[in-house]
């Protein structure tokens, strides 16, 4: 019991897995609905190719977040020991376990379902171990927290182009690209921006290096960005009411900067993005 509770609080506190399902899924979900709408596939849609589909990219997410435990282990320990890992919750020999069964579970998945797409899983890899090292240009990326977040999305493509391979695989899958490398960037803008009094010492959020005004600023870009880009695919607007209120939300954050509408600001950014995604599905109906 004491081994499933630990575990459960683990989940709860770095890596929800609820929240983080229905995010994950709604990813999935988008690509499949347009590559499938580009392949035209005359046969029918195979809906049961969602079931590895979304295995392996959450199985991809987690690995994403043990890596960033062994990351920032350190640092962690030094500002942020209230964390499951710093104060002993799990170890990190327990997480390498649990890297390592994901990792074998994602070869497994796609051997069977996608022999294809083993090279584009690689790919995957490569890139998230190249994140890991931070390019190899820390100093750097230290420096300019902007360049950081370019680079850090450039891996949500690259897994889309892992779920594309399910069923089509061209130059047409561009949008898809495009429209999941902003939404990974939105969803790192809108975590990191916080009221003055959540800010954490020694954690760089955009609100304290930018302020909160010119944060907030980039999370609206953001999100018209995200609009255009649904427009440019599903040919009409949708959406517009949520894209409207989304951005009154952001205003006035700008405006009062208090506890209540920062998490506002996220919530509401997660439920634009989840709705550009989910509105893919459109394109099949």
């Amino acid at each position: 019991m004491k081994f499933f509770k630990k575990w459960y609080t683990y989940q709860k506190e770095r890596f929800p897995v609820l929240m983080y399902g229905l995010y994950i899924f709604s990813i999935v979900f988008a690509v499949f609905c347009f590559t499938n709408y580009i392949a035209k596939n005359q046969y029918g849609i195979d809906y049961m190719k969602l079931i590895p589909m979304f295995i392996v990219a959450f199985l991809q997410f987690l690995m994403v977040r043990i890596t960033d435990e062994f990351k920032d282990y350190e640092e962690d320990c030094k500002y942020r020991p209230y964390r499951p890992v710093p104060r002993g919750l799990i170890t990190l020999k327990e997480l390498k376990v649990l890297f390592i069964i994901s990792a074998v579970l994602q070869v497994l998945i796609t051997f069977l379902f996608n022999k294809s797409g083993l090279i584009c899983l690689a790919l995957v890899w490569f890139v998230s171990g190249v994140l890991s090292k931070d390019f190899f240009i820390k100093k750097i990326i230290d420096k300019h927290i902007l360049l950081g977040v370019l680079l850090d999305e450039v891996l949500m493509p690259v897994l889309v182009l892992y779920l594309s391979s399910y069923i089509y695989i061209g130059i047409e899958i561009w949008p898809i690209l495009l429209i999941s490398y902003f939404v990974s960037w939105t969803v790192e803008i809108a975590r990191k921006i916080r009221c003055k009094e959540d800010e954490e010492k020694g954690v760089k959020t955009y609100s304290a290096v930018f302020g909160i005004k010119k944060a907030t600023m980039m999370l609206i870009i953001l999100e018209t960005i995200l609009m255009l880009l649904q427009i440019k695919i599903l040919g009409k607007i949708y959406f517009i009411c949520l894209y409207i209120f989304v951005n009154i939300i952001n205003l006035l954050f700008m405006k009062k900067q208090i506890r209540k509408l920062a998490k506002a600001t996220e919530l509401f950014a997660n439920i634009y993005i989840i709705s550009i995604y989910f509105s893919m599905v459109l394109l099949i109906i």
